[in-house]
């Protein structure tokens, strides 16, 4: 190896080199943090659900009209929704899982204020949401058919739930050293329900809270002039019969204004679509930065080729074969980049450290660093790799002459 030589002629490009080695450095640290980033937001998006997200339609419709009927009407449409060809089943639902918007409240075990109540969103439909929503109850049971009563806003009274059913996730952050199904749960008015069952999971409305796992359905009808559905068809029958539900629902009654029709799919992708632009736009970043970086590498490899020609000369007249003389400015641009990775290293982490107690995000692995060198030397070694190539290709004679 030529770590003599070549450590020689950089100390005559000290600037050059300290340059090009700070860029490196600055790519890798923006690099490797920002492909963590990335995957970061690429497990969020990626997470299961605990529900058949691909096959739910969502429906919302308001009413029209002081004679609306809107416990009729609900009734109406999930009869006519129930009963179509290639629907599974269908509910009413307060809010839609996923969709970004919904109400939520606090849980706790003892009727005491003064206790931390644990905060859950909160579900309102009837018994077959479990149903149409794909989820798996693991223990206990569903709602009795007798347990759904609809709420009418102005006109009836809204009841603590005798019943609720709650997510595993829920359940353990309620009783964590013993079993929740049966024990009871108070609300903020200190009013209490009984969990009788509990399903191994299901995300909540938020795609960004920390409480997305916790989870509880309880029985009821919100019969407002503004209502949901959710829909669950058969496997490959969901984009057909969008348009036959839309056409059914709006020829049942004309007395109301279909909101929307649309798949559960499309609100999660809008949930998420901040995550997607912020990954997208890193990877605009990553790629920007490896050009930069393989630009600056050709450029000042071919810069230290044209300013020793002589010396190649010299040492073809020497000797030396032409892949002594690639192998040569290989390593030279081996040694750059190294010195710009040890700094790179050191930066990553501190950038790291910034983003991990300024935004919250996940300790940074230390896998990303090494693998980010190890692409570095890569890209470097490929970058270099030509004017190398041109460099041995200088005829001895010609090389001397020129000088």
């Amino acid at each position: 190896m030529e770590f003599g030589p070549v450590i020689r002629a950089l100390r005559h490009h000290k600037t050059g080199t300290l340059l090009a080695a700070l860029q490196i450095a600055v790519s890798l640290a923006i690099i490797v943090n920002a492909s963590f980033i990335i995957k970061q937001r690429a497990d969020k998006i990626s997470r299961p659900t605990g529900m058949d997200t691909d096959n739910i339609i969502v429906v919302s419709i308001r009413g029209v009209g002081e004679n609306y009927d809107t416990v009729a009407n609900i009734t109406a449409d999930l009869n006519l929704l129930r009963n179509l060809p290639g629907v599974v089943d269908a509910a009413p639902i307060n809010q839609v899982p996923l969709s970004g918007s919904g109400s939520s409240t606090g849980l706790r075990t003892i009727a005491d204020e003064n206790v931390q109540a644990i905060s859950t969103a909160r579900y309102q439909t009837d018994e077959h949401s479990m149903n149409t929503l794909g989820v798996n109850l693991i223990r206990g049971r569903n709602f009795y058919p007798e347990e759904i009563e609809p709420f009418i806003p102005g006109k009836t009274e809204r009841k603590t739930p005798a019943v609720i059913v709650v997510t595993q996730a829920l359940a353990d952050s309620l009783y964590p050293d013993d079993d929740a199904l049966g024990k009871p749960v108070y609300w903020g008015d200190m009013s209490s329900s009984t969990i009788v069952g509990i399903i191994d999971h299901m995300q909540g409305s938020w795609v960004s809270w920390d409480g997305l796992d916790r989870n509880m359905i309880h029985p009821g009808i919100q019969a407002d002039t503004f209502v949901r559905y959710i829909i669950r068809t058969e496997p490959g029958e969901r984009d057909r019969l969008l348009p036959i539900i839309e056409e059914r629902l709006t020829e049942r009654n004309r007395q109301r204004v279909l909101r929307y029709i649309r798949t559960h799919e499309e609100l999660i992708q809008r949930s998420y679509e901040l995550d997607r632009v912020m990954a997208r736009v890193l990877l605009i970043i990553i790629s920007l930065l490896i050009a930069i970086t393989a630009l600056v590498i050709v450029g000042l490899a071919s810069y230290f080729v044209s300013q020793r020609t002589r010396q190649i000369g010299t040492r073809r007249a020497l000797g030396a074969t032409r892949a002594d003389i690639i192998r040569y400015f290989l390593l030279e641009n081996w040694l750059i980049t190294t010195l710009g990775a040890v700094a790179g290293c050191v930066l990553t982490v501190l950038v790291a450290y910034w983003l991990e107690t300024s935004f919250e995000l996940p300790r940074l692995d230390w896998r990303y660093p090494v693998a980010g060198v190890v692409v570095l030397w890569i890209i470097s070694q490929a970058a270099a790799w030509v004017p190398a190539w041109r460099a041995a290709q200088i005829p001895p004679a010609i090389a001397t002459r020129n000088v």
